[in-house]
């Protein structure tokens, strides 16, 4: 994975973490409704990133057993 499409995602995400809390707690009262919504946008903006993340530690921990054997 490059830098550059990592240092994106992390940044996306982090704007979704702001409009998640936003929408879950202004825009709809904080109810359930805000709360679904809001785990709706975190979901959709934090989980490739979270996901790039799981990927990025799989690959590094694969390079470091090939070193090791």
């Amino acid at each position: 994975m490059t830098r550059s499409s990592f240092i994106a995602k992390a940044i996306i995400a982090l704007i979704g973490c702001f409009a998640a809390a936003y929408v879950g707690q202004e825009v709809l009262g904080g109810e359930a409704l805000g709360f679904i919504a809001g785990g709706i946008i975190l979901g959709a903006t934090a989980g490739p990133f979270l996901m790039a993340v799981v990927r990025w530690r799989k690959e590094k921990d694969a390079m470091r057993a090939k070193r090791l054997q």
